[in-house]
């Protein structure tokens, strides 16, 4: 072989190491992201498929920071742990509560948002807490940050009745079957300010408890450290350049703020 010959040969070879490389980059960059996709105003499934909601388009704003591809996939809230474990996605963006237990088994990033809790029902049904509970059927999300402080606080005194989504919790409230359900304020807000929530008010005083976590992060396997502090970095970054309150602003009221950079 001539030369020249050589030279084609070594400038082919280079060009395809940098076209595999390219590749690589780019399969590393694209990744899927879960979303309960049932829990308005932070995400919820449209007649389309689609997914919208605050927390959708945060994630979208944060996977434009990070220089990450994201694809959003559908995942039940209550499996969304195993499914992580299970390599279903390679991280979840769905208002999971930072607590020492999960911690024991993934990695979260700082929180991107918080938000505090508190009971509703019926108007004209509220009651003094706790005596008031006795007896009362409440209804939460099974196996959720929700359930775990309603049963320590108020176990002994209520029924305690577990759901899949919020849409159940506020079906079974209005038919009825429970007698009043504890959920964070700002998802709890969308049903009291709707139509079909008319009827019914908050009760009781508003709780932050370390039972209740630490603010909502980004979740990850142990493993994708790297992937984990790209996401907390580009949280960040959306925080600083006013991102994060622009698309709160779409959501929720100015009054009520859920920023969670305090907790940083």
């Amino acid at each position: 072989m001539d030369r020249l010959g050589r030279h084609l040969v070594s400038a082919l070879a280079t060009g395809v190491v940098a076209v595999a490389l390219s590749w690589g980059a780019v399969a590393d960059d694209a990744v899927t992201v879960a979303t309960e996709a049932s829990y308005p105003p932070f995400s919820k499934t449209e007649a389309d498929g689609s997914y919208t909601g605050f927390e959708i388009d945060l994630g979208n704003a944060v996977c434009e920071r990070a220089g990450l591809e994201c694809t959003w996939v559908k995942q039940d809230f209550d499996g969304m742990i195993p499914a992580l474990l299970a390599e279903k996605f390679d991280f979840a963006f769905s208002s999971m509560s930072i607590k020492p237990e999960r911690e024991q088994v993934v990695d979260f990033t700082i929180p991107y948002y918080s938000d505090n809790y508190r009971f509703y029902g019926l108007k004209g049904e509220e009651v003094e807490i706790p005596d008031g509970l006795d007896g009362k059927k409440v209804g939460v999300y099974a196996g959720a940050t929700e359930e775990q402080f309603v049963r320590a606080k108020f176990g002994d005194l209520v029924e305690i009745r577990g759901y899949e989504n919020i849409d159940q919790i506020h079906a079974d409230l209005e038919a009825g079957r429970i007698d009043y359900a504890f959920n964070s304020l700002l998802p709890a807000n969308e049903f009291l300010t709707s139509d079909a929530g008319a009827d019914y008010a908050w009760f009781g005083p508003v709780y932050s408890d370390p039972i209740l976590g630490k603010g909502a992060g980004a979740m990850f396997r142990k493993e994708d450290s790297e992937l984990r502090d790209r996401v907390a970095a580009a949280i960040r970054e959306v925080y600083a350049d006013g991102t994060f309150d622009e698309i709160s602003r779409n959501y929720f009221p100015e009054e009520l703020s859920i920023r969670a950079d305090d907790l940083w």
